[in-house]
């Protein structure tokens, strides 16, 4: 039985002391050092991961999707505040609980607690694997690479990116003014354009995309 099923089926003694919330797009779900005494399965929608530093960047390093949990690491590692921002992208539909009634169901449930260990073994392993190497690629390669997963295999003669460039600062970890200038570099070379501000990747600059980013491996 999956996650999402187990939460279908939960207890009725666990299912009493659950809530169900509904949070719009743009909404924190819960903030970064904010009390992580709640658990929220995401039933419904996507959310944005991020953290914020200091010096007020943010980087959004993932994102979460139905059945996914929220406060797992954090309730699980013993920790009393949320390491990073969970953020409505779309209309999210959650079931919360405390931290108290998640730790009683996982004792006695063993299955549940497999399930939870399981999924969040299967989030953090990317994490481990992919997040700490954007930091020590250029920003230049940051931007490249970004748009080329956001291009993936769309077949289009014309891609537009509606993407703000404050989310695509957000997204790699860098700053809009950073940004700004990866863009401009990018037109000089012929890789991308623009088109009231929006970046545009045609045909041809799609292949001399994808062509830069393998030789520059």
């Amino acid at each position: 039985m999956t996650l999402e099923e187990m939460f279908t089926h939960m207890p009725e003694d666990i299912a009493r002391h659950t809530t169900r919330k509904v949070f719009l797009p743009g909404t924190a779900i819960v903030s970064k050092g904010g009390r992580a005494d709640r658990i929220y399965l995401l039933t419904k929608g996507t959310m944005r991961v991020s953290n914020e530093f200091v010096t007020g960047q943010r980087f959004t390093f993932g994102k979460l999707d139905v059945a996914d949990l929220i406060g797992d690491l954090e309730i699980l590692a013993g920790q009393e505040r949320f390491a990073a921002t969970c953020e409505a992208a779309t209309t999210c539909e959650v079931i919360a609980m405390s931290a108290e009634t998640f730790l009683h169901w996982m004792k006695l449930d063993s299955d549940f607690a497999i399930a939870v260990a399981q999924q969040l073994a299967a989030k953090m392993y990317p994490t481990s694997n992919e997040n700490g190497r954007i930091k020590f690629q250029p920003s230049l390669e940051r931007l490249h690479s970004y748009l080329l997963k956001r291009l993936g295999d769309i077949d289009t003669d014309l891609f537009i990116l509606h993407t703000s460039r404050q989310q695509i600062a957000d997204d790699i970890g860098t700053s809009v003014k950073t940004v700004n200038r990866g863009v401009t570099k990018l037109k000089e070379a012929g890789l991308i354009g623009l088109l009231h501000g929006k970046i545009t990747i045609d045909r041809e600059q799609q292949d001399l995309l994808r062509q830069a980013f393998e030789d520059a491996e």
